[in-house]
């Protein structure tokens, strides 16, 4: 009876410390904690659209289109879903969390044309991306305010600031 209790723990714990199993597949805390802060922080804008299992919820593996490696999260893409030739909005409402930068092996971060909105957290800078490539870096036509991290002033575009939300 030890043995298969034995057996049962070891393959339970099938992801290493910081990593949580979803599907047979790990993926880390962190990384889920950050795209989890986006959704409860949206107060409830999120197009339903990226609900795929229809349970209600947008779970941070729904969100947007996403690429991992490794259990690391490296490219998350929020931009308009077009179908029929139709833009679907995501209608991220968010702020920027402070913990952004435990993002540290994302290569794509792309969240244009939601509603992103506050001041842009200076510990981005410390996300290993190309900034100057808007393939790689995209928070236009967000609600941002400035001032804006150096890293990233020259290839914010355009933001919304006009509107004023609590966070």
């Amino acid at each position: 009876i030890s043995y298969i209790v034995l057996f049962n723990i070891g393959y339970s714990n099938l992801c290493d410390s910081g990593y949580v199993e979803y599907n047979d597949n790990c993926y880390s805390e962190k990384d889920l904690a950050v795209l989890n802060y986006f959704i409860d922080n949206s107060f409830g804008s999120i197009n339903m659209i990226l609900d795929i299992n229809d349970d209600g919820d947008i779970s941070p593996l729904e969100l947007c289109s996403q690429d991992w490696q490794d259990g690391r999260l490296k490219i998350i893409d929020c931009s308009p879903i077009i179908i029929n030739g139709n833009y679907n909005w995501i209608n991220i409402s968010s702020n920027i969390p402070e913990f952004i930068n435990d993002l540290s092996e994302i290569e794509n971060f792309l969240m244009p044309y939601n509603d992103i909105v506050g001041l842009v957290p200076e510990n981005i800078c410390g996300l290993g991306i190309d900034f100057s490539n808007p393939n790689s870096f995209d928070l236009r036509s967000n609600s941002l305010c400035p001032p804006y991290p150096e890293c990233i002033e020259d290839y914010m575009w355009h933001q919304s600031t006009l509107r004023k939300r609590q966070l």
